[in-house]
């Protein structure tokens, strides 16, 4: 029994430590214009290590990131978009 439980807490902390360094977050993209802006600044995203999903909103001048936390930061991702000319806020 004692092994069993031994066993249980082991898989339970594993997996809270993967999943610990996967993040999501919402960041509103200023000066998103025109159809092919959301490629410049998903394109941008996407090159940051880390980074394992970005969807990117032109109606609602936002995107979405995925992306592990330990390999990269939200810091990363606004200077990423910056240097393309498309600044970044993280979203309450």
């Amino acid at each position: 029994m004692r092994l069993l439980v031994s066993l249980l807490l082991a898989l339970l902390i594993s997996s809270q430590v993967a999943s610990a360094a996967q993040r999501t977050v919402i960041l509103t993209v200023n000066n998103m214009y025109c159809e092919a802006c959301p490629y410049v600044v998903k394109k941008s995203l996407e090159r940051v290590s880390g980074v394992s999903k970005v969807t990117v909103s032109l109606k609602d001048k936002a995107a979405v990131v995925v992306f592990d936390d330990a390999k990269t930061s939200v810091q990363d991702l606004i200077s990423a978009t910056a240097k393309a000319g498309f600044p970044l806020e993280l979203r309450g």
